[in-house]
């Protein structure tokens, strides 16, 4: 007695589970990571207080490395914005213990006491409120690769 069987569709399985082994190299799932960091870098710029504009114009989203990307800002006062000063900042973060400090306003031509500044927390609060739509995004964008495979 033989027993002969057939499976169809066997190679479309085999080049779809190809493309899931390779996913982590496929620059078509980095350029939807890209896509995702900057959808989050436009919540942070969003929720970013504008004094200048410097800070906000210097938000940006980029590549580290292949698969990696950051949402960051080289401005040497954003994590004063980010966490707030003196009393009136994020008690997660040391501040001064100062009542209230004085310094001299370059844009006011004058000096100016102040008693703290409450944070922006622009950074975590864009984040929370667009990780989730960033990481649909790039779900969609893995199962059309896949779909397509």
């Amino acid at each position: 007695m033989e027993i002969s069987f057939q499976m169809d569709g066997m190679q479309s399985l085999q080049r779809k589970l190809n493309t899931i082994k390779n996913l982590d190299r496929d620059p078509r799932v980095n350029q939807a990571l890209g896509r995702g960091a900057k959808l989050i870098q436009g919540a942070v710029k969003l929720l970013t207080p504008v004094d200048t504009g410097n800070l906000r114009n210097k938000i940006f989203a980029e590549e580290e490395k292949f698969m990696q990307w950051i949402v960051d800002t080289n401005v040497e006062y954003s994590l004063y914005v980010e966490f707030g000063t003196g009393k009136l900042g994020d008690p997660s973060v040391p501040h001064t213990n100062k009542e209230s400090w004085t310094y001299y306003s370059d844009a006011l031509k004058r000096f100016v006491t102040t008693h703290g500044q409450k944070p922006a927390a622009m950074f975590r609060d864009g984040f929370s409120q667009s990780h989730r739509q960033a990481f649909q995004m790039i779900k969609r964008e893995v199962e059309e690769i896949i779909r397509n495979a």
